[in-house]
């Protein structure tokens, strides 16, 4: 008898085995991704089955995120959950924007350093620490296709945007009522359809802001993240399904090759594909997948999340020729980008993460739990997506 979403969690005492693997798997198919679009692939990818992974890949973060979250806002007051997010997510996300600024930026800038620390634009940087993205630095990359230090951030306002939703749904209480949840779920992707179907029912001024609010790229990690807090409430009716699974890998397999790059900014595909992806990503967190041991020591995928971009752009500084080579440039700096980004965010989660989930502790069932299973590991805890990406 196939067992529900909820009955599968319980067996694991609140926990997904699978969770573990999926984020360290998102967060090294989006370093693949970006070693493509950092040189000069963009084409090679947005015209190609590629495509789906701009689409497909933040979502799954952001549904994830959705899912793992949703049981800590019922269980927590709202300052507690907010801490509690904080301290998982602006921590590591500082100390990268200091390491970008202070360490990176002046090795790599090609004007004099006091041109460099008295530019507005360093100074700007560092407000990417609360969520208003800048992604240059002065005289930093200006020789490589892309001349942002840490294009990844862009998801960082979208993240708080979807904890600014998740606030208002604890406020209301609506994220204790499944079906009131499921109705705000629904009328946004339907507002969202009015916008991108009906845009003469809008008035001229706020065209704009409803485009960016409902259909942007940013927006359907919105939708991915109340997806995702949606299933975790109807945890125990949704079941754990071979067959549901194959059939969502089915959908998203005719949206590759039936869709194109465009439908990262169409409402009309999500309520069938973005419900597909969020199924695909709350099975696999409650499968049992294997996963070396190294990454069972630590949630590494932040950190690589955080630094990936920054040290891609790096190694293209160094050696361009190599690196632009049309394709095979972008497979070699893949290779060489994610050993460096991942040692780094093992540093970032042994030195920072992990002793401020100490503090974080009182407020997450997680961290507690995997306190008493890994001496005081707790595992969990996304980006994200995201980040910006990110229980």
């Amino acid at each position: 008898m196939t067992k529900s979403f909820g009955e599968v969690l319980d067996k694991y005492r609140g926990i997904g085995p699978g969770f573990d693997f999926l984020r360290i798997g998102l967060a090294f198919s989006i370093v693949l991704t970006h070693s493509f679009l950092l040189t000069r692939n963009d084409a090679f990818i947005r015209g190609s089955v590629f495509w789906f992974t701009e689409y497909a890949l933040v979502p799954m973060f952001f549904a994830l995120s959705g899912f793992l979250i949703a049981g800590s806002a019922q269980r927590l007051s709202l300052p507690n959950f907010l801490i509690n997010r904080g301290l998982r997510i602006v921590p590591a996300l500082a100390v990268d924007i200091v390491v970008c600024s202070l360490i990176i930026g002046p090795i790599v800038t090609i004007v004099y350093h006091a041109e460099y620390f008295t530019d507005p634009r360093f100074f700007k940087y560092f407000l990417n620490i609360v969520g208003w993205i800048h992604y240059e630095l002065p005289g930093v990359f200006q020789d490589n296709p892309s001349q942002r230090v840490n294009g990844a951030l862009w998801t960082v306002p979208w993240e708080i945007f979807c904890y600014i939703i998740m606030s208002f749904l604890m406020i209301t209480a609506i994220v204790k009522t499944r079906y009131k949840l499921l109705g705000v779920t629904i009328a946004y992707i339907v507002i969202g359809l009015i916008v991108q179907k009906m845009p003469y029912l809008l008035p001229g001024s706020i065209k704009p802001i409803a485009r960016f609010l409902f259909m942007s790229r940013g927006s359907q990690l919105i939708t991915a993240f109340m997806m995702g807090i949606v299933v975790f409430q109807f945890k125990a009716v949704i079941p754990h399904s071979r067959w549901l699974f194959a059939a969502a890998c089915l959908v998203c397999i005719v949206a590759i090759l039936t869709l194109d790059s465009r439908a990262v900014e169409s409402v009309i595909n999500r309520p069938i594909v973005i419900t597909s992806l969020v199924y695909i990503t709350v099975f696999i967190g409650l499968s049992e997948v294997p996963i070396p041991a190294f990454f069972r020591k630590g949630d590494y995928s932040y950190g690589v999340y955080l630094y990936h971009d920054p040290f891609l752009q790096i190694w293209i500084s160094a050696f361009p020729s190599l690196f632009l080579y049309p394709k095979y440039g972008a497979l070699a700096l893949y290779m060489v980008g994610l050993p460096s980004a991942l040692a780094v965010a093992v540093l970032s989660w042994h030195f920072i993460e992990k002793p401020i989930l100490g503090l974080r502790k009182k407020f997450s069932f997680i961290a507690q739990v995997r306190g008493v299973e890994n001496g005081n590991h707790a595992g969990h805890g996304s980006n994200v997506r995201p980040v910006a990406v990110k229980s």
